[in-house]
């Protein structure tokens, strides 16, 4: 049975040691390599040609997200398992559009660590529920724009829709209707409710 290659990339030694001994303990797989940092772990990619490489997302030189995007572009039958600390984050969802196959936090059952891995080797896709809903989320934040933020921020210091209207020279219908879209894309349905999304995905200044 041929085995799954595995190539191991985060910062921190305890971590990539840990994975390596987990990745040993399955029959199934072979470690081929480990980096410290993005620019190693694209550099390695052409060394030792993995199937599947456990990413970190936050490393020094190069990132998990930018590392991802280099290497699909170059191998895209790489198979890319992001392991992060955090189950949402911009890095995580550019990740994800960069091409990534899966996403585990770093606290998963080893046993979900293994199946993931032989889960993306295969050709699937994985991302726990919670992590799926708070990308989406980001995904949405990230469709907002400029003009959108700002008008959310004068709304957020308590502005009234004539204010935003002579701010920016529009009508109040063009008011309502910039309104409308932040809430359609907030996925809210009140002033109040686009705020406390805003500042809880830390949009706002404040």
């Amino acid at each position: 049975m041929k085995r799954i290659k595995v190539l191991l990339a985060d910062d921190h030694s305890v971590m990539r040691m840990g994975l390596a001994t987990l990745i040993g303990s399955d029959l199934g797989m072979t470690v081929v390599g480990e980096a410290e940092n993005g620019e190693a772990v694209v550099k390695l990619v052409n060394e030792t040609h993995p199937d599947v490489i456990i990413m970190d997302l936050m490393m020094p030189v190069l990132s998990g997200a930018e590392a991802t995007k280099q290497i699909l572009e170059a191998h895209p039958n790489t198979k890319i398992l992001i392991l992060t600390s955090y189950g949402t984050s911009s890095e995580l969802a550019e990740a994800i559009r960069n091409g990534a196959h899966g996403v585990l936090t770093k606290d998963a059952a080893a046993e979900n660590i293994l199946d993931a891995v032989h889960t993306v080797a295969a050709g699937g896709r994985i991302i726990p529920d919670g992590i799926e809903k708070n990308l989406q989320e980001v995904f949405a934040t990230a469709k907002l724009t400029s003009r959108q933020l700002e008008i959310l921020d004068m709304v957020s210091h308590g502005f009234s829709n004539q204010d935003i209207a002579i701010r920016y020279n529009i009508s109040l219908t063009g008011v309502k209707k910039h309104l409308q879209t932040i809430f359609t894309k907030l996925g809210v349905s009140s002033r109040a409710e686009a705020v406390g999304i805003a500042m809880h995905r830390q949009l706002l200044k404040f």
